[in-house]
């Protein structure tokens, strides 16, 4: 197994910034009962603190939101959904963090809340430039509407046009601090 294939699940000691160009923050949610709509965040940021009490901070631009569809996305930053004028940026801090999971508190629309998260951590690895680096993968789900982003419409054959259960996935590349 090469370096870069080595799954460690602890965080080595030092300050870790995110690296966004080769990070992703998406989500999936349920749509009319019978697809999923995906999406991303393109302005997010991070930072890990190594060591025997890891800690994670971030924070995302809501009205960073692309659903590959421009009417859904201004309707995702108007007040009935994220409300992005009067609440920017969504916010997430680690509470404990044990290498297989993640619990943190997240705060959207000025709600915050403990969620959950499985994770998963590669490296730390050398790239070709001598920086090294941690990767950090985390899967979720939150309840939309515990955050205030309840917005939705009834379908004339029950149920509802975008489902509560929103499904999160970040897929975070970390650079050591020298």
């Amino acid at each position: 197994m090469s370096a870069i294939e080595t799954v460690s699940q602890s965080i080595p000691t030092g300050t870790w910034k995110l690296d966004p160009a080769h990070s992703t923050l998406e989500f999936a949610v349920k749509h009319m009962l019978v697809t999923t709509v995906k999406g991303r965040f393109g302005d997010f940021g991070a930072t890990l603190e190594g060591g025997d009490e890891p800690r994670l901070t971030g924070t995302i631009r809501t009205a960073s939101i692309d659903t590959f569809n421009e009417d859904r996305d201004n309707h995702l930053r108007s007040p009935e959904l994220f409300d992005s004028e009067r609440y920017p940026e969504a916010r997430i801090e680690a509470i404990r963090f044990d290498g297989d999971s993640l619990v943190a508190a997240v705060t959207l629309k000025g709600v915050t809340r403990e969620i959950e998260f499985a994770t998963s951590i590669a490296g730390p690895a050398q790239d070709p430039w001598g920086n090294e680096r941690i990767g950090l993968d985390l899967e979720g789900g939150i309840d939309r509407t515990e955050f205030g982003v309840s917005w939705n419409a009834p379908l004339p054959g029950g149920g509802f046009l975008v489902d509560d259960t929103v499904q999160l996935f970040a897929s975070l590349s970390f650079v050591k601090e020298a």
